[in-house]
């Protein structure tokens, strides 16, 4: 990389890398979100916080080796 360049993060690219491993909290959370939408009440917040869990602990092992 140049001097003049900016630095590119390379998280959001390895969190997409990451969500096919991750497939199944995304379609939990998914269908909570639907069956909210048709109640019109309620939360997904445990089903959102299970798959974000999901990409961190991907994530975190893959971006630490590329800040080396």
């Amino acid at each position: 990389m140049a001097d003049d360049e900016e630095p590119v993060c390379p998280k959001p690219r390895i969190e997409k890398e990451c969500h096919p491993a991750c497939e199944g909290f995304w379609t939990e959370y998914k269908a909570c979100a639907a069956r909210i939408a048709k109640k019109g009440h309620g939360q997904c917040e445990p089903q959102n916080m299970d798959y974000w869990r999901c990409i961190d602990r991907c994530t975190a092992p893959k971006l630490f080796a590329e800040l080396k």
